[in-house]
């Protein structure tokens, strides 16, 4: 970049740009730093969600798994009763042992039905209990997240507002702004931000804080050409 062909006036107007490139940043920044946490709050709402879809599935599985032992259970208490009247019936003596042998082989198999329906209808309100308590924490975390909407939506509204009225601004100043300059503008403003124009403090640089030569500053003092900091490379004024 020629420097000593830019006009000294195009410092200010690139300070305009720099002014207005400044608070439509700042704007952004609030508006992120409030969106992310109107996300996180979503994000911990979806977690929650996410850990009552295998509690359901396992509660659907169980209320399968009891109804089946209802019908094992009501079936072998079936063949417990039709079983006794046989044996009520019986005349001979091999004929009533075989009965009541068999009786004891079907009052062990419903006694294993009843005793696995017991366990599986506690687990069912084990999990009950804990769908219950994640659903509370659900509905804790939806109060929460609309909370969080309603106050990121009044917080950014202002923000969005003055974001749009500055976007006119800031392409007017961009017009009448040296294209030289806005180039390196540019190309310093993401990693710097609204320091690309300082002011030089004494001999000091107003963007690193370190000192610069007294031809450097001489040169700032003149204000006949635009002056580079050779350390920072920012614009001084």
């Amino acid at each position: 970049m020629r420097h000593e062909e830019v006009d000294l006036e195009a410092i200010d107007r690139l300070k305009e740009v720099q002014r207005i490139s400044g608070k439509i940043s700042l704007y952004l920044s609030e508006i992120a730093k409030h969106e992310k946490k109107l996300n996180s709050a979503l994000a911990d709402q979806q977690l929650l969600r996410g850990q009552l879809e295998p509690i359901e599935s396992r509660l659907g599985q169980g209320q399968i798994i009891t109804r089946k032992l209802e019908l094992d259970s009501k079936v072998a208490e079936d063949k417990i009763q039709k079983n006794r009247k046989q044996l009520d019936q019986a005349t001979q003596a091999t004929e009533f042992s075989g009965l009541k042998e068999q009786l004891a082989r079907f009052d062990e198999e419903k006694a294993a039905v009843d005793e696995s329906l017991i366990m599986v209808l506690e687990k069912i309100d084990e999990l009950r209990t804990q769908e219950g308590d994640l659903n509370q924490r659900i509905a804790q975390a939806e109060e929460q997240l609309d909370e969080i909407r309603t106050e990121v939506t009044a917080n950014t509204h202002d923000y969005r507002n003055e974001l749009e009225s500055l976007h006119k601004p800031l392409q007017q100043a961009r017009v009448i702004t040296d294209d030289e300059l806005l180039e390196e503008f540019d190309r310093l403003f993401p990693s710097l931000g609204a320091t690309v124009v300082v002011t030089l403090d004494g001999s000091t640089c107003g963007g690193c804080h370190l000192n610069v030569s007294s031809q450097v500053g001489e040169k700032v003092q003149a204000g006949k050409e635009v002056v580079i900091c050779p350390s920072c490379a920012r614009f001084l004024s």
